[in-house]
């Protein structure tokens, strides 16, 4: 069974446009969608619909590229993977159907059964070394993943039909992949190493330009590493076995500048804070940054009474680090979008870690290489917020 989307393998949509389906012109095409498609496995670090991520590397079964539909535009588009620094799946819609089929041949009427099942549609971003991106839907496409010794397949596509058996938070498909080693204009490699805070877990950066969760590679001896990433700033996020380190930094999209926070913003946000529609029954805003355009806060939630919690977090609870973007329409403040730092589920027993903020972790610009070690001495590289209990 593969990453992405269904329990079976999905039919691919191959074939060229029919304007080429005659003569020498079919086999000079052909010839030349064989010679695209042929290139070396890329790395990559693929983040799926659960939040979780693998790193290894990837190639496209068969001899058709990654194809798009751009919209706006009624043309195929043909993509190498070594042309490109990420893929995304968003999600255009989704809701629980009805199956149904037609009452008569040729006719429209439909006649619904019983039961539901989800169904999602995606458009896929490509953004390419060059730093452009094309957002369209992808030609159903197969791809080989290998991670260590494991090979999987994953699959990119339009629509995922599941079961009536599923519910929309059980299908699984993937959101992201990320070409690590692809050179990219105005970007470059986000790594580093963590010391002196324990055992590191997870490392995530969100993209302060374009509103993305990235997920490093980490290893045992505490290093991580982003691969190549696109231009712009990123607030990290560390979760170790006895810390979570971030960075919140001032730092806003270019077209979302505004008038300063003002001294009152933060009592005003979270007097409509406990309005939001949210799994989570505990949470509380920590911290605020941005301007008036493009609020950033700082959130924790935290969760123990829910549904089959004693499977998943036994004696303990489900937590979350996140950031949620706001902006001010007078009279109010509105929520915009939500970015999860860290989700963890911790277990009783379990030491609650220590959330501290520092400055080296604000705004990182591509091409560095951390080095993130406890200031013993000074409370300047490291500021203490809370225990995370």
């Amino acid at each position: 069974m593969g990453y992405g989307g269904s329990h079976r393998p999905w039919p691919l949509r191959v074939g060229l446009p029919a304007v080429f389906s005659k003569g020498r012109l079919f086999a000079v095409v052909l010839s030349a969608v064989h010679a695209l498609a042929a290139e070396d496995p890329v790395p990559v670090v693929a983040t799926f619909s659960d939040d979780t991520s693998a790193a290894g590397e990837l190639h496209i079964i068969g001899s058709r590229p990654l194809t798009v539909v751009p919209i706006g535009e009624d043309r195929q588009r043909m993509f190498l993977l070594r042309d490109l620094a990420s893929i995304e799946q968003e999600v255009e819609n989704a809701g629980m159907q009805r199956p149904w089929s037609f009452k008569e041949s040729g006719k429209t009427e439909k006649v619904y059964r019983d039961g539901e099942y989800p169904l999602i549609n995606f458009r896929t971003r490509l953004t390419l070394i060059n730093g452009s991106v094309v957002t369209g839907h992808v030609i159903s496409v197969a791809l080989s993943f290998k991670t260590g010794q494991e090979k999987k397949k994953i699959f990119l596509q339009q629509q995922i039909k599941g079961t009536k058996e599923e519910k929309l938070a059980d299908v699984f498909y993937v959101r992201s992949i990320r070409m690590t080693a692809n050179a990219l204009a105005g970007g470059g490699p986000l790594r580093g190493s963590v010391e002196d805070f324990g055992r590191v877990e997870s490392v995530t950066a969100l993209d302060n330009e374009r509103g993305y969760v990235l997920f490093a590679k980490v290893t045992a001896e505490n290093l991580f590493d982003f691969g190549t990433v696109l231009p712009g700033s990123y607030d990290l996020c560390v979760l170790t076995d006895t810390h979570a380190l971030t960075g919140h930094s001032d730092a806003t999209p270019c077209d979302k500048k505004g008038d300063a926070l003002l001294e009152g913003d933060l009592a005003a946000m979270n007097a409509k804070f406990p309005l939001a529609d949210d799994f989570f029954n505990d949470r509380w805003i920590l911290a605020l940054r941005g301007n008036r355009t493009f609020a950033k806060a700082l959130v924790y939630k935290r969760r123990s009474d829910y549904y089959e919690a004693e499977r998943w977090t036994p004696g303990g609870f489900l937590w979350h680090l996140e950031v949620w973007d706001w902006h001010f329409a007078s009279p109010d403040w509105k929520v915009d979008q939500r970015h999860i730092l860290i989700r963890h589920k911790q277990k009783g027993g379990e030491k609650n870690r220590k959330l501290m903020t520092g400055k080296m972790l604000d705004a990182v610009k591509p091409g560095r290489e951390l080095h993130l070690r406890a200031d013993k001495g000074t409370d300047e590289a490291w500021h203490f917020i809370r225990d995370l209990n």
